[in-house]
């Protein structure tokens, strides 16, 4: 379950805070604004991504989610709209709900979803939406489980995340923007997955889509 607010931060263009089981994140969008010289791209939007811990300074963990976050949102952004200007995304990790040591799973898939989520509230062009699910297996009987607890993440076999590219409205995928996964698996077991994880990105980006119809209902009610 996916609960998600937009807005709620105002000194930015954009801002998420969405929870996700036991994960909380904040997400900020900053944009389109003047880079820095070494950050500035002469035909294209340049993209930073920088990713918070709940506890503690950022390190290597840190900068993984960065990049793979970095990986899901640039091929979606209208980049070349927005020549020589710069949008930065920051994260704020609230509740991890993970063993910090060990996984990042549910971590990474709240923060691309509450990235989608921030970038539609600063108005930054997109080509078409995205949404991301963590799945995990359990045995015996391989088990699909998707956004498990932390017990079931803990317990798990192997964990997957995927990012998926969503078109039609919300209803079919169209590409897949990233696949990480985790542990021990066969090719069947990965094929089961990916099925799986496609139906439950259609029904999470479906959950976003209201969140986005209602912030347009916020903004562009009649007031008296």
């Amino acid at each position: 379950m996916i609960t998600a607010q937009t807005g709620v931060l105002d000194q930015v263009d954009g801002s998420c805070k969405l929870q996700c089981g036991e994960t909380t994140v904040i997400c900020s969008v900053t944009g389109p604004i003047e880079p820095k010289a070494r950050q500035e791209l002469p035909s294209q939007l340049a993209l930073e991504v920088v990713v918070r811990p709940c506890k503690g300074v950022p390190n290597t963990r840190e900068k993984l989610l960065e990049d793979q976050i970095r990986g899901v949102v640039t091929p979606v952004l209208a980049k070349y709209l927005y020549p020589r200007q710069l949008c930065q995304i920051c994260f704020q990790i609230l509740e991890s709900g993970e063993p910090e040591d060990e996984h990042n799973a549910k971590e990474l898939n709240s923060c691309i979803n509450a990235a989608y989520l921030a970038l539609i509230d600063s108005g930054i062009a997109l080509q078409s939406s995205f949404s991301s699910v963590c799945v995990s297996v359990l045995s015996p009987g391989n088990e699909i489980l998707v956004n498990p607890t932390q017990e079931q993440l803990i317990r798990s076999d192997s964990t997957h995340i995927l990012a998926l590219e969503v078109g039609s409205g919300g209803k079919k995928i169209q590409n897949v923007l990233l696949i990480e996964s985790n542990g021990d698996f066969t090719e069947e077991i990965m094929f089961n997955v990916l099925n799986r994880a496609e139906i439950a990105c259609v029904e999470v980006a479906l959950e976003l889509r209201k969140a986005v119809e209602g912030k347009i209902q916020r903004d562009f009610i009649w007031k008296q």
